[in-house]
C-alpha cells in the first residue's frame, strides 16, 4: 500500500519529561534527535506528516516538515491534538506520540484500516486492555470538543475525551514507551545506537528563595579521541554526538579535510572512547598531536602544523545581514534542550544565510563547534558560503576552527580576543563579537555584513 492521502499524521512531542529531565523527542539514537527517526518512519506511511510541539525551535532545523506550535501551551496532549485537528486539514488525522518508538507498522496499519471503514470520533490502541488514546486516528469534527476539554482545564485526561465522544478501541501487540531514564532500554529494540542520556537529577539543598531537593545537572564526559590508533586528545565533554566531536577535532588538527579524509568513526560509550580510521599517516598524526597544548578552554595548537586556509580573495560576494547575525544567535539558546534544563551547555550553529542547518551543544564551546564542524564533514555541508555563530567568546583557537573550514564569518554574543582579531584580519574572516540587542561589532571583514 502506498502513502495515505486520505489522512495525515501528527508526532506529538513537547512533553514536560519531568522523569526524563530532558524532551524525549530530543534523545539521541542511530545519530539523530528520536523525533528526526520518527518522522522519517511516518513520512513512509502518510503523503502529510507534521510534528506539533510547545517547544518548536528545538526542532525546526531538523526536519523537513511542518512544524507546529501547540495553539494552548501546557494543555498537555490535548493540545497537540487541538493544533494538529485544526491545521492539518484532512478529514481525519493519525496521532503518535514520540515515545512510542516500539508500535510496529503493521499496528498503525491496522488502525488506519479500521479508522478508514468507520465513522467513529476516533479509533484507538489498546494493549492488553490498557488504553493507547496518543497512538490513534482522531476525525476532525471532534475538534469543538477537543478545545472545549482544553477550555475546561479541570480534566485534560485524553482518555477522558475520548470516552465522552465514543472512540473505537482496536487491540494491538503491546509495545513499549520511554518515559524515565530505566525506560532508555526500549529504544535499544528499534535502534542500533542509543547514546547516554545527556543529564542526571542531582540532591541540592538550596538556602534560600523556595524550596529544592533535586536539580537537573548536565552529564560530562572524560572522552579519549584516537586517530588510526594514536591518542590524539581526552576531551571533557557531553557524551552526545561524539562521532561529529571526533571528526571536528581531527579537522582542528587539520588531519581531516572532508569527508573522503574519513575512512570510519566508531564510538564506545562504555570505554568512553572515539576510534578515528583516517587517510592521514601515522607520522603525520603524531606530528600534530606533538604541537598540542593546554588551554584555559580545549586544546590549543602551536609550530608547524598547516596554516589556516586564506580566505581574504574568496567569497567575497558573500553577504549576511545583521539582522540574520542576531537572529541566529538570539536563537542559539532556544534551540539548546540541554541548556533548558540546566543552563549549563554552550551553543554552536551554521546557517546557510537563509537558515541554520547544523547546531550543537556541550559543556563545552570548542566541543560544540567541533560537532557543528564534524557533522558538516560527515554529511559534505559546503561552509565556506555561510556562517558560523557561537555563544562562548571568540579566540584564536575558535577562528582557527573556522579558517580551516574556509568558513567566511563568525559571530558570537560574546567577546573578542586580540589574537582572534589579528587571524580574522590576516586571513580575510569577518570576525563579529557583541552580536547582541539590536547591534554587532565587525572586527574584521566588514565588507561582508549589511546594516540591514
Amino acid at each position: 500500500m502506498g502513502r495515505l492521502t486520505e489522512i495525515s499524521a501528527v508526532l506529538l512531542c513537547g512533553g514536560q519529561s519531568e522523569r526524563m529531565g530532558f524532551p524525549k523527542e530530543m534523545l539521541r539514537v542511530d545519530g539523530a534527535p528520536l523525533a528526526v527517526h520518527m518522522v522519517r518512519r511516518l513520512e513512509g506511511l502518510f503523503e502529510k506528516v507534521f510534528v506539533s510541539t510547545n517547544h518548536p525551535a528545538y526542532l525546526r532545523h531538523l526536519l523537513g516538515v511542518s512544524v507546529l506550535e501547540d495553539e494552548v501551551p501546557g494543555a498537555g496532549p490535548l493540545a497537540g491534538i487541538l493544533t494538529g485537528l485544526r491545521r492539518c486539514g484532512t478529514r481525519q488525522v493519525f496521532f503518535l506520540a514520540c515515545d512510542m518508538p516500539t508500535v510496529h507498522n503493521d499496528a498503525v496499519q491496522t488502525l488506519l484500516d479500521r479508522a478508514l471503514g468507520s465513522d467513529a470520533p476516533a479509533v484507538c490502541a489498546r494493549c492488553g486492555g490498557a488504553p493507547q488514546p496518543l497512538c490513534g486516528v482522531y476525525a476532525a469534527s471532534i475538534a469543538p470538543a477537543v478545545e472545549q476539554a482544553v477550555q475546561q482545564g479541570a480534566d485534560r485526561s485524553v482518555q477522558s475525551l475520548l470516552g465522552s465522544v465514543g472512540a473505537q478501541w482496536v487491540e494491538l501487540p503491546a509495545f513499549g514507551d520511554v518515559d524515565a531514564p530505566e525506560d532508555l532500554a526500549v529504544l535499544g529494540e528499534v535502534f542500533r545506537e542509543v547514546e547516554p542520556l545527556p543529564v542526571r537529577r542531582a540532591p541540592v539543598r538550596r538556602l534560600g528563595g523556595a524550596p529544592l531537593e533535586q536539580d537537573t545537572v548536565a552529564e560530562e564526559w572524560p572522552v579519549t579521541v584516537l586517530a588510526n590508533g594514536v591518542r590524539l586528545a581526552t576531551v571533557l565533554c557531553t557524551p552526545t554526538a561524539l562521532r561529529e566531536l571526533a571528526a571536528g577535532f581531527a579537522a582542528y588538527l587539520g588531519l581531516l579535510n572532508g569527508r573522503s579524509g574519513l575512512r570510519s568513526v566508531a564510538v564506545d560509550y562504555e570505554a568512553r572512547r572515539v576510534r578515528l580510521e583516517l587517510e592521514a599517516d601515522e607520522a603525520r598524526i603524531r606530528s600534530a598531536v606533538q604541537q598540542l597544548v593546554s588551554s584555559a578552554c580545549g586544546a590549543a595548537l602551536h609550530g608547524t602544523l598547516p596554516p589556516p586556509v586564506d580566505i581574504r580573495g574568496e567569497h567575497a560576494d558573500v553577504r549576511v545581514s545583521r539582522s540574520h547575525l542576531l537572529e541566529c544567535v538570539r536563537g542559539l539558546r532556544e534551540m539548546a534542550p540541554v541548556f533548558a534544563r540546566t543552563g549549563c551547555t554552550h551553543q554552536a550553529a551554521f546557517s546557510d544565510g537563509q537558515r541554520v542547518r547544523i547546531f550543537y551543544e556541550d559543556v563545552g564551546r570548542h566541543n560544540a563547534m567541533d560537532k557543528v564542524i564534524g557533522r558538516a564533514l560527515m554529511d559534505g555541508v559546503d561552509l565556506s558560503s555561510g556562517v558560523l555563530v557561537s555563544t562562548g567568546r571568540l579566540g584564536s583557537e575558535v577562528v582557527v576552527k573556522a579558517l580551516r573550514q574556509g568558513v567566511p564569518v563568525l559571530a558570537a554574543p560574546s567577546a573578542v580576543t586580540a589574537a582572534a582579531v589579528h587571524l580574522a584580519v590576516r586571513h580575510g574572516l569577518t570576525l563579529v563579537g557583541f552580536a547582541r540587542a539590536s547591534r554587532v561589532n565587525v572586527y574584521a571583514g566588514a565588507q561582508r555584513v549589511r546594516d540591514a
